[in-house]
C-alpha cells in the first residue's frame, strides 16, 4: 500500500489558468507550486507521472508520423486480407518515411 495520499479538488478556471501560468513561471509543476503555497514541507513528495505531462511536438513531425501510421495500417489490413501489396504502396511509404529529417 501507497504512503503517498492523493487529494482532488475543484477550482475556477480562472483559478486553474493562474496557478498554471505561476507555477509555469517557477519551472515547476502545479501540484508542487500548490505545496508550496500550502508551505507543505513535510516528507517528500512522490514524483508526477509521467502520463500527465505532455511536451510540445512539431505539428510538421506530427503530421509526418500521422501518414507513416496510416501506411502501416494500410499494410496491416492488407496482410490480413491476404491481398498483395503493390509495388506502388510501398515506393510511397519509403519515400515517406525517407523524407523525413530528424
Amino acid at each position: 500500500m501507497s504512503k503517498l495520499k492523493q487529494i482532488k479538488v475543484n477550482i475556477t478556471c480562472n483559478d486553474y489558468e493562474t496557478i498554471q501560468q505561476l507555477s509555469a513561471k517557477k519551472n515547476i509543476t502545479m501540484a508542487e507550486y500548490i505545496r508550496q503555497q500550502l508551505d507543505i514541507t513535510i516528507g517528500t513528495h512522490a514524483p508526477p507521472s509521467s502520463s500527465t505531462y505532455f511536451k510540445k511536438i512539431d505539428p510538421v513531425l506530427l503530421f509526418e508520423l500521422n501518414s507513416i501510421s496510416k501506411s502501416l495500417n494500410i499494410i496491416a489490413n492488407n496482410i490480413t486480407k491476404d491481398i498483395e501489396i503493390n509495388s506502388f504502396l510501398l515506393t510511397s511509404i519509403y519515400k515517406q518515411v525517407m523524407s523525413l529529417k530528424c
